[in-house]
């Protein structure tokens, strides 16, 4: 079981091998508790994320930025893309 230390301001750094257990990134959302002398951090539902009530509680979507980078080439061919999943819809 690895080790953490305790930092100014009361931060923890989560080792990378239990975040990669968990699929947690940077941004993600958990709840904290004590539970039998023990911290417990929860992640938070990644579905509950995706609702609109969850955005009203102030969801940071920011880490999204730049996700699409290099998958088109020019503004013409998102535009492109846009309209042939919109077709869909219908």
């Amino acid at each position: 079981m690895p080790l953490v230390k305790l930092k100014d301001k009361g931060q923890v750094t989560i080792p990378a091998a239990v975040r990669e257990q968990i699929a947690a990134r940077e941004g993600d959302l958990f709840e904290i508790a004590v539970e039998n002398g023990a911290i417990v951090l929860r992640p938070q539902d990644v579905s509950e994320r995706k609702t609109g009530s969850a955005m009203q509680k102030g969801v940071d979507i920011s880490r999204w930025i730049g996700a699409g980078k290099g998958h088109f080439k020019t503004p013409d061919e998102v535009d492109e893309y846009i309209r042939a999943e919109r077709e869909k819809w219908d």
